[in-house]
């Protein structure tokens, strides 16, 4: 059911605080789908409960759910031109440069809101305790996964990519083990492969990361830690700026809390790259 459908259903039901959250909610969808809740509390001038009251009495687990409801209707039937043409549109006179900057700049002051250091560092201390860490990514995510493959195999750790065929990744994971961790990327879309994945990841006892700009409280097994900051409206052009800041954040976050081993490493391999001449 709709979000817009739940609406009509309970409409004699709904509080003054209840439609104070659906006036920020529904007069700036394309906003407010990607705001936490004390976010859009605060708009409406409303306690941050209210935000779960309402997203309850329409039939949620919770406000996330309300969220990504609205979420999942912005996103249907928005291709990529239209992104485009939305991003463009706003765009001061033709200077693109200087309007995707300051998007950006306020998409990363908000990341620092979402993403803490604690975060971070617990993810950082997964993978310094891994036996062996995976990546999986899917589309313009590959890029990412590409990154930090390349940069915390130069930090020593034992590291490799998930293929995105289905028979690849069923025999990558029949050796998957306690001990291990698989970071999942999933930027824009939650891909088709990723609750099978959680599922096995969960089966056999390793640690699972997520790794993405849009929640879905509908994953289950939920992922063991979650880095999630947006990166725009799906209903826009979207860089991967953001996403890479946080990337490059927790590879630096890595070599921090992994004392001198980070730096000893890259040191062998700076003797390696001698050896051979590059």
């Amino acid at each position: 059911m709709l979000l817009r459908e739940r609406l009509d259903a309970f409409a004699g039901q709904l509080t003054s605080a209840d439609r104070a959250v659906l006036d920020v909610l529904l007069s700036h969808p394309t906003e407010s789908a990607f705001l936490p809740a004390d976010r859009i509390t605060a708009r409406a001038n409303v306690h941050v409960a209210a935000a779960t009251r309402l997203a309850k009495k329409l039939g949620y687990a919770g406000y996330p759910g309300l969220r990504e409801s609205l979420q999942r209707e912005l996103l249907d039937g928005v291709g990529a031109a239209d992104r485009i043409r939305n991003r463009l549109s706003h765009a001061e006179s033709d200077d693109v440069l200087a309007s995707l900057v300051s998007e950006e700049a306020a998409a990363l002051a908000e990341a620092v809101r979402t993403v803490s250091h604690a975060d971070l560092k617990a993810v950082a201390n997964q993978i310094l305790a891994a036996r062996r860490t995976l990546i999986f990514a899917q589309g313009n995510a590959t890029v990412l996964a590409g990154m930090l493959e390349r940069r915390l195999r130069r930090f020593g750790f034992n590291v490799g990519m998930l293929g995105t065929n289905n028979r690849d990744l069923a025999e990558t994971l029949v050796s998957l083990q306690k001990g291990d961790v698989v970071l999942c990327i999933a930027l824009r879309r939650i891909p088709t492969q990723l609750r099978g994945l959680l599922k096995t990841i969960d089966e056999v006892g390793a640690t699972s990361i997520l790794f993405t700009d849009t929640l879905d409280a509908q994953i289950r097994p939920r992922p063991n830690h979650v880095l999630a900051a947006a990166r725009g409206t799906g209903r826009e052009f979207q860089s991967l700026t953001v996403p890479m800041a946080i990337a490059n954040a927790l590879v630096l976050t890595v070599a921090t809390a992994g004392g001198s081993r980070a730096m000893k490493s890259l040191e062998r391999l700076d003797e390696l790259m001698k050896r051979f001449g590059d």
